[in-house]
């Protein structure tokens, strides 16, 4: 279950009036089984979403938890290998994990839907939570009045992580929502069907775009799908940099108006399927159409990590991983 996903189950149990604990990673060392950003609902009806630690401490959140709900009061658990409880929890991997508790009632309604709100509109959105009592602020990367805590924020961070800073001698956790990533295949040939499986399983955003395409949504959950020619297709479809664009048509009247769009986008990933020799051939076609060769070596071709890969699944997990492997790249 991905994030956004969380966050909407989270203001469904609000609407119920149901009482909620939020776990939040909020900073790691070492070998950390999460990353910080990483969340985990609980609720009064002893419900659960998310992942702290996948697993291994778990258990004794969902205890600390359930206290929070009981006595509103915010808790910072510490977990390390040097640490006697974190071995009694499971945590004996190497690292090191804190994860900051926090109860939530109707009154926070307002704030879980202007975080769903900005994840349905692909919005940025930042929320600073004081980490003595939970006080927050929040707000949206384009701001007209900033305060000590924005301009803190606007100031310090580069990387578009998430992260803990002491403010005039408390702490504050700045958490970064992140749109998620959406993948966007070009061509419903044999290899999409298990991309787009490897794609549903990573909890992306997926859209199918063929005019001759015979593929339906009902088939897959979590797509959308565009018969329509690509360069009309994705004037539809609002690219950011969270996204991911893959050709695999090998057919120059289906591939080459969605790489001239993609090109001109803030697309993370663009890659096209095809031999050595088929993406020299693009090279020169988009060099034709006013392209450098700087901008075209933004493609991925052939796409795929190199693994041997012979069939369509060990094609399409060839892709989806040298998607991931640049989405860790740049941090997206």
């Amino acid at each position: 279950m991905n994030e956004r996903e969380i966050y909407l189950k989270i203001e469904n149990w609000l609407s119920k009036n149901y009482q909620i604990a939020i776990a939040n990673v909020i900073e790691t060392w070492g070998s950390s089984p999460r990353p910080v950003g990483s969340i985990m609902a609980i609720n009064n009806k002893n419900q659960v979403i998310g992942s702290v630690s996948g697993g291994c401490i778990e258990s004794f959140v969902f205890g600390k938890a359930l206290e929070v709900i009981n006595n509103g009061k915010v808790q910072t658990l510490d977990f390390g290998v040097t640490n006697s409880q974190a071995w009694e929890v499971g945590l004996t991997c190497g690292g090191k994990i804190k994860v900051f508790i926090e109860k939530l009632s109707k009154d926070n309604i307002d704030l879980i839907k202007k975080i769903n709100e900005n994840y349905k509109t692909r919005k940025n959105l930042v929320v600073a939570t004081r980490l003595k009592d939970g006080k927050k602020e929040y707000y949206e990367k384009r701001y007209e009045k900033p305060t000590i805590l924005k301009s803190n924020f606007f100031i310090k961070n580069k990387t578009n992580k998430s992260y803990i800073e002491s403010i005039q001698g408390d702490l504050w956790f700045f958490k970064i929502f992140k749109n998620n990533i959406r993948v966007i295949i070009i061509g419903a040939v044999h290899i999409a069907d298990p991309l787009i499986k490897f794609a549903n399983n990573l909890g992306y955003e997926i859209f199918l775009v063929d005019p001759r395409s015979n593929y339906n949504e009902s088939t897959y959950k979590n797509i959308k799908i565009y018969n329509e020619w690509p360069d009309e297709a994705l004037k539809k479809i609002k690219i950011d940099e969270n996204t991911a664009i893959v050709t695999l048509t090998h057919d120059p009247k289906l591939d080459d108006p969605a790489l001239i769009y993609s090109l001109k986008s803030k697309a993370f990933f663009i890659g096209s399927l095809g031999s050595v020799k088929t993406h020299a051939s693009r090279v020169k076609r988009l060099t034709k159409k006013g392209f450098s060769l700087d901008t075209i070596e933004k493609i991925h071709g052939p796409i795929g990590i190199d693994i041997g890969a012979k069939t369509p699944p060990e094609i399409a997990l060839s892709i989806i991983s040298q998607i991931v492997l640049r989405k860790s790249e740049l941090n997206v």
